[in-house]
């Protein structure tokens, strides 16, 4: 569910395992920041707080990491809620 609401309006669609490597490192291929910007600035709040518990979960970090990541790819991709994320 998750990818499908950040691949909205684009031609690739954002693979699962491409969003947990973003979570998981705080970096982004520059053909997904679109879909990551979309999914931070737009997506329910519950649904990135699913896809963070579920990256922490499958690459074994703790989620406080993952959180540290999201905050840093919300900055680096100057998305528009990023002080939400922070």
């Amino acid at each position: 569910m998750v990818v499908k609401t950040a691949s909205v309006s684009y031609a690739h669609e954002l693979m699962p395992e491409a969003l947990e490597q973003a979570l998981a490192s705080g970096e982004v291929l520059a053909s997904f920041a679109p879909h990551l910007t979309h999914l931070l600035d737009d997506a329910p709040v519950p649904v990135v707080v699913m896809a963070v518990e579920e990256a922490a979960s499958h690459t074994h970090l703790p989620p406080k990491q993952v959180w540290r990541n999201v905050a840093k790819l919300a900055g680096s991709l100057s998305v528009h809620r990023r002080t939400l994320w922070v």
